[in-house]
């Protein structure tokens, strides 16, 4: 039973224990709440507010200081007074012991108080910006107006530099005088919004107002000063040079002189618009065709004094072509009439003739135009370039025709040498084949014989000519030494069958007692030796018989006759 009463008395307690601390942990909660409230009615709105009041505003400003103005009586007539009702009820609910409705109240509150505070902040954002606006305006105005009387002095002092341009300037310092009255009108009644939509109209003027000041009397300094001078400098320079019997080809420098006073006006008609930016495009186009003029000046300067250091020259040049050229054609007319001129040398020669003759007659053309003061320097330069150019071109051809004719005389006697040659080799031929005292030759080798003979003959023939071909010629002696080569071999090979044969059957001899078969070979080779005089198939038999009853014989025979005949050519 004491038990009992100890645990129902535990119980108690515990219970007692849990409200208490929950009833203590909601107190705080709720004057935590109540110190936030109290720090958001602690803004210093109420003076923003009165310190806008004191500023007289008028306008879009007014109209958004109202609207600000209500929102925060709005807040403080409303949301302060629900902040008040909701911790009423927390601390009844509390004071009751009612903790899940405290905790719901508190919950709510502090979604409310977080709602209140941005709203709070927003309106003193706003409040803060119609002040900056209002400060921040007056000193820009300030600040701009500086600015523009300094602009104003400039235009006033250095007038003389804007040109045309002046005008148009002071328009725009008319305007802005306006502009400034009607920006301090609207600070002065408190619009400071509208001052500074006028403000920002202002900067955009005054830095364009700036800006052009700026480009003007450069480009200004180039259309009264700087481009006239060149111009008549150019004027001036080309009439001295027409007097001193300078030609200028179609006259265009005079119609580019035109051209460039014409954009001379242009650029001040538009500097009177103050389009600027045409302005110093159209001057950059004038100093362009300026340059370009002085430089026609300049072509047909240097172009007469590379005339007069090189006209004669180049007549010299072609005089000398001329001289070399004939010389040439007198060289091939007379080898002419001794070798045929395969190669057109002649031809080429003659068409050099008339080219250079072209050349000459185009120096002489301008040779004319100087003495009647007509030349154009320049046309004449490049000409004499282009003749000097083509001259050398023909004296590279002349040369190439002599170095190909040069050697007509030597290339005859080489050939006459070579004849001398094979004709000694042909004789050489025949008589190593005469002194082996053989029965016969075969027709093959005296047809191959007889025809290195004739083309021969016909080499010596061509070369006796009165006109010689010497490319025909130096193709024939190609043929015959090819040739030639030729019958060297089928003779040596002719010589060696008839002496090998004539010693194989030496060999046999041995062998024909004995062997039936040898005496036959040696009778068939005999036959094929004396009457066909085919001296390989006669090596062919007897090689073939002796093979058979002595192998290595013909092998042996072969290599002492062959070792002899080395041994004789030392």
């Amino acid at each position: 039973m004491l038990y009992i009463l100890i645990g129902i008395v535990v119980v108690v307690l515990i219970g007692y224990l849990g409200v208490a601390f929950y009833q203590r942990y909601f107190t705080k909660q709720i004057k935590s709440l109540e110190e936030r409230k109290g720090a958001l009615m602690a803004l210093p709105i109420p003076e923003k507010l009165t310190k806008l009041r004191s500023l007289r505003l008028t306008g879009e400003s007014q109209q958004n200081f109202d609207r600000w103005e209500k929102q925060y009586n709005d807040i403080t007539n409303h949301n302060f007074e629900a902040i008040e009702a909701y911790l009423f009820d927390a601390e009844k609910a509390n004071g009751k012991y009612q903790f899940l409705l405290v905790a719901r109240i508190l919950k709510q509150l502090r979604a409310y108080l977080q709602e209140t505070d941005q709203d709070l902040v927003d309106v003193k954002d706003a409040l803060d910006q119609l002040l900056a606006n209002e400060a921040d305006t007056r000193e820009q105005i300030e600040t701009l107006r500086v600015k523009y009387q300094g602009l104003r002095k400039r235009l006033l002092t250095k007038s003389f530099s804007f040109g045309p341009g002046l005008e148009g300037l002071e328009a725009i310092l008319g305007q802005l005088e306006e502009d400034f009255n009607q920006a301090n009108e609207l600070t002065g009644a408190g619009d400071y919004l509208g001052a500074k939509m006028m403000l920002q109209k202002l900067i955009e003027q005054t830095d364009d107002l700036e800006d052009k000041m700026a480009r003007i009397p450069k480009r200004y300094s180039e259309l009264a000063n700087e481009f006239p001078e060149q111009i008549d400098e150019i004027s001036e320079t080309y009439q001295a040079m027409l007097r001193e019997h300078y030609n200028f080809g179609d006259n265009q420098l005079e119609v580019q002189l035109t051209q460039v006073t014409e954009r001379v006006d242009k650029s001040l008609d538009l500097m009177e618009a103050l389009d600027i930016e045409s302005v110093e495009a159209n001057n950059v186009e004038i100093a362009q065709n300026i340059d370009q003029l002085y430089a026609s000046l300049e072509v047909e300067l240097n172009a007469r004094q590379t005339v007069e250091e090189h006209i004669g020259k180049t007549e010299t040049i072609v005089s000398h072509a001329q001289t070399q050229n004939r010389e040439l054609l007198l060289e091939l007319d007379h080898l002419n009439q001794s070798y045929a001129l395969t190669h057109d040398e002649l031809v080429t020669a003659k068409k050099l003739t008339k080219q250079i003759n072209e050349q000459k007659a185009m120096l002489e053309g301008h040779q004319g135009k100087i003495a009647n003061h007509e030349a154009v320097y320049s046309v004449i330069a490049d000409d004499l370039m282009a003749i000097d150019e083509r001259l050398t071109e023909i004296e590279t051809q002349q040369r190439d025709i002599h170095e190909q004719v040069s050697g007509l005389h030597q290339g005859e006697a080489v050939a006459n040498e070579n004849l001398q040659q094979f004709e000694l080799e042909l004789r050489n031929l025949k008589r190593t084949v005469e002194k082996l005292h053989l029965p016969g030759l075969a027709d093959s080798y005296l047809d191959f014989f007889f025809v290195v003979t004739d083309e021969i003959k016909r080499l010596d023939h061509d070369l006796s000519q009165i006109k010689i071909n010497l490319d025909e010629i130096a193709k024939q002696m190609v043929l015959i030494q090819d040739d030639l080569d030729k019958l060297k071999v089928k003779t040596n090979n002719l010589i060696d069958s008839a002496l090998i044969t004539e010693q194989l059957l030496q060999y046999a001899n041995r062998y024909r007692i004995d062997f039936p078969e040898i005496q036959t070979a040696c009778e068939e080779a005999q036959a094929v030796f004396n009457r066909e005089f085919d001296y390989p198939k006669s090596v062919d038999i007897l090689a073939t018989a002796l093979e058979r009853i002595d192998p290595g014989a013909y092998t042996q025979v072969e290599k002492n006759y062959y070792s002899q005949k080395q041994t004789d050519a030392l």
